[in-house]
């Protein structure tokens, strides 16, 4: 029992900080291309079990984002900073599968790795789905002329639509036998 809870631990762990590393890319890129203090929070994962200065870290991997000052950044800017999660994922995904090849470790966590390798590279792509509050909408949305009334509810159904499926496959994975 003990290694079970070990392993779901871990897991979410390892799901958790590759969600953390995606919106770390885009809070890097926030940085780069608007300046010191535009980043005002980077969330990864939900409930909230540990905040440290603009960090906020949950123990489902189910939602992260990066909040920062939209009026330091122009559609151009904007479109470098959504690209910038789905690379830092692709780079993550390359890590676990580099780590699974060359280090020595037992089948079981090799298996583990390419799998988190997989799931990094379904993040990427997943995430450049145009749809809102992905990042793909966020690329698309910078051509839009769209009301921020009807920009706000496609932003709110959406990320109402992302949630629910993100918590439902978590669960199912979480369930499998």
């Amino acid at each position: 029992m003990i290694l079970i809870i070990f392993a779901v631990l871990m897991t979410l762990a390892m799901f958790v900080g590759s969600l953390l590393a995606h919106e770390l890319g885009h809070a890097l890129a926030v940085r780069v291309l608007a300046g010191p203090g535009a980043v005002e929070e980077i969330s990864a994962g939900s409930p909230a079990i540990f905040r440290w200065g603009l960090l906020c870290i949950g123990i489902l991997p189910t939602w992260g984002f990066v909040r920062f000052d939209l009026s330091r950044v122009s559609p151009a800017d904007r479109r470098l900073v959504a690209v910038a999660g789905p690379l830092a994922s692709v780079a993550v995904a390359a890590a676990f599968g580099v780590a699974a090849a060359i280090l020595p470790m037992d089948a079981g966590w090799r298996q583990a790795f390419l799998a988190m390798a997989q799931a990094n590279l379904a993040m990427a792509g997943f995430n450049l789905l145009p749809i809102p509050p992905l990042d793909g909408w966020t690329i698309l949305e910078t051509w839009l002329r769209f009301d921020r009334d009807r920009l706000e509810f496609l932003r709110r159904v959406g990320a109402g639509v992302v949630f629910t499926v993100s918590v439902w496959v978590a669960l199912w994975l979480l369930t499998r036998h």
